[in-house]
């Protein structure tokens, strides 16, 4: 009983939160700089020094030789990215978080999608208790945007257009979404990161899962930090 409580609270509260922006946001714009510099490459134009890439696909689009790029300058802009996420909870969610400890580097090229099919997180083992956040590294406009149901269910998809360093909360558990084929002739780059608060992180954490891409524990001190921001 207190599980579909607290379940059902958390529903509500990422409902309540989806398409929420953080606009003009330092921290993002930071985070979204400093990036871009570390890889040494224009995101924009990945395209022209980056691939060409088969079609990505389920389970196998985040883990090219560009992606580990993206990740292996992570550790340069953990400070960075830990005060955007702390930037999110104190601004938007309200309360504190147990957040995921390396974000999802994503990257779109021309001609292709930047993630492998529309799907919920949920079909994934992401629990109902998690908020999720795209942070865009570039403009993310029309078809090289993130598109999301407008109505759970209802398969009327909408794109969410991003400008570079602006922040969007979006309910990944209860809503299709994907990508189609970039057709805007430029790239695209974004990190995505998911949330617990702490109110929910037992029952959150009790039966968790394992992310499909890295084989980690949905736990803190795993996926999600030990102790919450």
């Amino acid at each position: 009983m207190i599980t579909q409580s607290a379940l059902s609270a958390a529903q509500q509260r990422r409902r309540d939160l989806h398409l929420h922006r953080l606009q003009d946001c330092v921290e993002a714009r930071a985070f979204a700089d400093a990036v871009a510099e570390a890889i040494g490459l224009p995101l924009t134009q990945l395209h022209a020094h980056v691939g060409p890439y088969p079609l990505f696909q389920p389970g196998a689009d985040n883990s090219t030789d560009t992606h580990q790029r993206f990740y292996a300058q992570h550790p340069q802009q953990r400070p960075l990215y830990e005060a955007l996420c702390r930037r999110l909870i104190e601004d938007v969610i309200g309360e504190p978080c147990h957040v995921q400890v390396i974000p999802t580097y994503r990257f779109g090229l021309p001609g292709n999608r930047w993630v492998g099919s529309f799907h919920r997180d949920s079909d994934f083992g992401h629990s109902g208790y998690e908020l999720n956040a795209i942070c865009a590294l570039t403009p993310m406009p029309a078809s090289a945007a993130l598109h999301v149901e407008q109505t759970a269910g209802a398969h009327d998809f909408a794109p969410m257009d991003l400008q570079a360093g602006e922040v969007i909360l979006f309910d990944h558990i209860d809503r299709l979404h994907g990508c189609p084929l970039n057709r805007e002739g430029v790239s695209v780059a974004s990190i995505d990161f998911r949330f617990v608060p702490v109110r929910f992180a037992a029952a959150a954490f009790r039966d968790a899962a394992s992310s499909i891409n890295t084989g980690t524990a949905f736990l803190p001190g795993h996926y999600f930090t030990a102790e919450p921001l």
